[in-house]
């Protein structure tokens, strides 16, 4: 019968680790940068865009990525109705075409942490379709993907 209470002891102990492994768990999501459209002239963009100010496509993200502006409706309505929007395009307007979405994903890569899944992902599909939402005609869609853990 001693057996028989240990061995229930020792069961229960490892049901209650389990659960409390289980209970605990970290997800970890990361943007994967993609520069192969920027290869050419690739250090040349990085010297730009760390010279550029994005503070206003910073402060859209984080907005964006918190589920600010407007909660509901479409992504691109979303963007657009940050009070960062027009700030972010005129800063965007400033950085040289060919090194715009390195820019973008520089912001979002650097600002990703601030989200959870759901905020990043609003934020990698506004940030796709920023230069376009803003009336810049080249590029028009960055190449942005986002990996989740």
């Amino acid at each position: 019968m001693a057996n028989f209470a240990t061995l229930a002891a020792i069961f229960a102990a490892l049901l209650v680790m389990s659960h409390a492994a289980s209970a605990h768990r970290t997800m970890i999501t990361t943007v994967e940068i993609d520069d192969d459209n920027e290869s050419r002239g690739s250090e040349s963009c990085r010297e730009h865009v760390q010279t550029q100010s994005l503070e206003q496509c910073e402060e859209l993200f984080l907005d964006i990525g918190r589920g600010g502006s407007r909660p509901s409706g479409g992504d691109r309505e979303r963007l657009m109705d940050s009070q960062h929007f027009r700030p972010c395009c005129q800063q965007l307007r400033q950085v040289e075409q060919q090194c715009r979405c390195r820019g973008i994903r520089q912001v979002v890569n650097e600002e990703q942490s601030e989200f959870r899944r759901e905020g990043l992902h609003r934020v990698v599909k506004s940030a796709r379709d920023l230069p376009s939402a803003c009336g810049l005609s080249s590029p028009r869609h960055c190449q942005i993907r986002a990996i989740w853990f």
